[in-house]
């Protein structure tokens, strides 16, 4: 019998029908499948492949996170039923980042990581100059732990850069999405690179994959990465990723669940890390999960 093959996965979402049913008929769109925990790692056993490391990531549609807190029991039961199969699954969890449901007792969950801002298409000129920076917001800074940090998905670089002047410089921050969802305005879009420059001066910013939201092409995704690894360093990004259930679509309209499954999303990161390799002689295993030990262990 061959060895699994190991994998990390730093960016899915976990959710039941439960959880859907909470959001029913709120949305502008079709509620997604549910994707279950139990589900995905049956899938990647199945394939072959041992899942040794997930991020149950905070997803915006459902109004807290408490979905990323059942799953550490759901986890906790599999283990106790099945060691053998589920032993070696460790799981952790970036709950929502909002002041009032960050409190100390969530944050202070041993398996929780960091909290996500979710701005998705969001234009930076409605990100105002105090937004994340008042009161509430600076309780909720001083109450990340040292190993936690701050997570910031927005499509447009620029909206991530006006969101990263309002953190304190103290806070750990993760880049979702490797900062851009538009590779058509290529690797010199000024807010790129002054998104890029803001993260070198901190130090302490990570840019993460899977990288299929800003090209679905490995080749083009891979001129990203390059640039992130030669502006940041190669210590600052983390590409093993899957954003699993793939949700949306891309800028072509064409919905990310047609173009990747678990296999296909794992198959992409590899191609863009190997690019990158080529380019750089990074090693392959240092792109895709190099930072993990300092984000999500």
């Amino acid at each position: 019998m061959l060895p699994l093959i190991k994998r990390i996965d730093s960016h899915v979402h976990f959710y039941t029908s439960q959880d859907l049913h909470r959001v029913a008929g709120s949305l502008p769109y079709a509620l997604p499948e549910p994707h279950p925990l139990t589900a995905y790692l049956d899938a990647l056993i199945d394939a072959g492949i041992a899942p040794t490391l997930l991020n149950n990531v905070h997803l915006s549609i459902l109004p807290d996170s408490e979905n990323v807190f059942v799953s550490f029991d759901e986890l906790r039961n599999l283990q106790a039923a099945n060691p053998q199969r589920y032993g070696g699954v460790k799981l952790v969890g970036t709950i929502k980042a909002d002041p009032a449901y960050a409190t100390q007792e969530r944050l202070s969950h041993p398996q929780v990581v960091g909290a996500r801002i979710v701005l998705h298409d969001a234009k930076p000129e409605t990100v105002s100059d105090a937004r994340f920076s008042d009161g509430q917001w600076s309780a909720f800074y001083d109450r990340l732990l040292p190993h936690q940090h701050l997570h910031i998905y927005a499509k447009e670089a620029e909206t991530n850069l006006r969101v990263l002047h309002q953190i304190p410089r103290g806070v750990r921050v993760i880049i979702d999405h490797l900062g851009t969802c538009h590779s058509e305005r290529d690797i010199t879009e000024p807010a790129f690179v002054a998104l890029l420059t803001e993260a070198r001066e901190r130090g302490n910013v990570w840019f993460k994959g899977p990288g299929y939201r800003t090209s679905v092409y490995p080749e083009e995704t891979a001129r990203f990465v390059t640039q992130i690894v030669c502006a940041v360093g190669a210590d600052k990004i983390l590409l093993e990723a899957t954003d699993a259930p793939h949700v949306g679509t891309d800028n072509l309209v064409a919905p990310y669940s047609a173009l990747f499954d678990l296999n296909k999303a794992f198959n992409f990161v590899d191609a863009v890390a190997n690019h990158v390799s080529k380019e750089t002689h990074i090693p392959v295993g240092q792109l895709l999960r190099g930072a993990s030990g300092q984000l999500v262990s």
